[in-house]
């Protein structure tokens, strides 16, 4: 699933997601930044690390704080995070669950191509049968 089909199941909260997907984005940059920094030996590569990673902080920070502005993000009350988490996780099971629907469709559809291929089994049997009643006929007809 694209994120543009994901931001449209999302509503009013498409402000939210994206705040979220920049925020989970700024970690990651942190941490980068930080293991760069530690694995480097050139002291003119350690300045630059150094100001990207206390660039990547503060974008982290006022991510953050726009988070807990809006109230889409509260760490300093973990019952109130977990319940928010909580429903999040269960809009996105609906919405993951609606994107396979058609997949769904397509297996229900399975069953029947089988009954199908029973039905093309029994049409070759068919006529043999016209074939045989054929014979019965011309043979009455010819005693």
């Amino acid at each position: 699933m694209e994120f543009d089909d994901i931001l449209e199941h999302t509503g009013n909260k498409k402000d939210e997601l994206i705040v979220h997907e920049m925020l989970v984005s700024s970690k990651s940059a942190v941490r980068a930044y930080s293991v760069a920094l530690t694995e480097t030996i050139s002291p003119e590569v350690r300045d630059v690390l150094r100001r990207q990673l206390t660039q990547a902080i503060n974008q982290h920070s006022r991510i953050a704080d726009y988070m807990v502005e809006i109230g889409a993000y509260h760490p300093y009350d973990l019952k109130k995070q977990v319940k928010q988490d909580k429903k999040k996780v269960k809009k996105t099971r609906k919405i993951i669950a609606k994107s396979r629907q058609p997949e769904n469709k397509l297996k229900k559809r399975r069953p029947d191509d089988s009954e199908e291929a029973s039905n093309a089994t029994v049409s070759k049997q068919e006529p043999e049968a016209v074939v045989a009643s054929d014979d019965k006929a011309q043979g009455t007809s010819d005693a």
